[in-house]
């Protein structure tokens, strides 16, 4: 039940995150189809110009980066309240580890944040040019903060297969399906772009998916699985 609050409240929270970010910004990078990953994944100051160089972006970029510190407590609580959730059903121990994962997400989603919100703070509001030497340092920590998340939520759902593993029915397919953000996230590590996108679709797919089982577990009497 509490994985299943928790899920929604993300759920509610990704609408209200759209609803809020930028509508209109500069190019985005060859592949990208959302400003929010484009950002995420810029390789360069040049693509930050580009990104930002439509008046009023930036601001309406940083409204979105300081709700996601609420964002990340939201979704993170889920993870690790699912995975609670499936050591609690099948004794097994190995689900407080898989717990563990989130808050090692949790901590690179708020170092990227720091970084997202500084490279929009170097950008004057009279320059379209952003100052080189400032942007590259930051750019190489977001790389590093922004592959730790989004690789860390890949390897979530590849963790949670032993779980799904041991259901019967249909559910044993969650398992399978949460093996598609690894393999996006494989393909992203070589082609930037459209694999990014498809790697965040794929996450909240999965996000929907856990939320929905989550909620259809505790409205139904508990069964305890055998631990896989």
């Amino acid at each position: 039940l509490l994985s299943g609050l928790l899920g929604l409240g993300a759920l509610l929270m990704t609408a209200f995150l759209w609803l809020i970010g930028p509508r209109q910004m500069g190019p985005l990078p060859p592949g990208f189809v959302t400003p929010i990953m484009a950002f995420e994944f810029v390789a360069d100051p040049a693509e930050v110009g580009h990104l930002f160089s439509v008046a009023g972006a930036a601001a309406a970029m940083d409204r979105v980066n300081r709700w996601d510190f609420l964002y990340m407590a939201l979704y993170n609580g889920f993870l690790i309240a699912f995975a609670l959730a499936c050591a609690r059903r099948t004794g097994n121990r190995y689900f407080y580890a898989v717990a563990a994962l989130p808050l090692l997400i949790w901590i690179a989603d708020a170092l990227e944040n720091v970084q997202l919100l500084a490279i929009t703070g170097v950008l004057a509001a009279d320059e379209v040019e952003p100052v080189v030497d400032q942007l590259l340092p930051l750019l190489d920590r977001l790389r590093l903060f922004t592959w730790l998340k989004w690789g860390g939520l890949a390897l979530y759902f590849v963790l949670l297969w032993p779980y799904f593993r041991g259901l019967q029915g249909r559910a044993r397919w969650i398992g399978v399906v949460g093996l598609l953000p690894a393999l996006m996230a494989v393909a992203a590590l070589f082609s930037r772009g459209l694999a990014n996108e498809l790697m965040a679709l794929a996450i909240g797919m999965m996000f929907l998916v856990l939320t929905v089982y989550a909620w259809k577990i505790a409205v139904a009497q508990p069964v305890v699985v055998a631990a896989a």
